[in-house]
């Protein structure tokens, strides 16, 4: 289970900060979660499911989806674009407003380049 911690924080891109922070812990005691043997208590699984919409069997025993059902793969990524979107101070957001609108622009012209061909 404690790999599989470490998994949950990787696929949602957050640091052991961000992740204790949603569940009500400090770093350290996300760090001890994720280290071979750390323990890990009920209250603490039953956080994780809850907040990032983990599947409890997954946690458990990795058996199923990492995720489940109740929330889809795009709200995920897209709350965690507002989240890190909120972080940035207003240059930062406005730079990365700026990059988006270039790429959806270069995603339009190959996607018409692959049409024409």
């Amino acid at each position: 289970m404690n790999t599989r911690i470490r998994e949950i924080r990787q696929a949602l891109a957050i640091n052991q900060s961000e992740f204790g922070e949603k569940i009500g812990l400090k770093q350290n005691a996300v760090s001890l979660m994720e280290k071979p043997n750390g323990r890990i208590k009920e209250q603490n699984i039953i956080a994780i499911c809850t907040q990032f919409h983990v599947n409890e069997a997954w946690l458990r025993t990795g058996e199923g989806e990492m995720f489940s059902l109740e929330e889809p793969l795009e709200d995920r990524k897209k709350k965690r674009l507002v989240s890190l979107f909120q972080k940035l101070t207003p240059p930062f957001q406005d730079r990365l407003l700026s990059d988006a609108a270039g790429l959806l622009k270069l995603q339009t012209q190959l996607s018409e380049t692959k049409e024409e061909s």
